[in-house]
């Protein structure tokens, strides 16, 4: 009867958890993507239409990939 008493408030103790959880996660992830949201529209909000902004300046010239010299060759019979 023991080991019985034992499995079930496993169960029920597993349950319990696995509920919490669920809405505990629902309500971090939900909190942070209303966060993200008010950023981004927090942001549209400052820049005026027509207005340019840059936020990263490329570094110097691109660099070409050289992977070396082209040799043409001829076959050989």
């Amino acid at each position: 009867m023991g080991i019985l008493k034992f499995i079930l408030s496993l169960l029920v103790a597993y349950y319990v958890f696995k509920f919490l959880s669920r809405m505990y996660l629902s309500y971090i992830i939900n909190k942070f993507k209303n966060k993200n949201y008010r950023h981004t529209t927090n942001n549209t909000k400052k820049e005026q239409e027509g207005e340019v902004t840059i936020d990263k300046m490329p570094k110097g010239k691109s660099k070409k990939n050289n992977a070396g010299d082209y040799i043409d060759y001829e076959e050989i019979d």
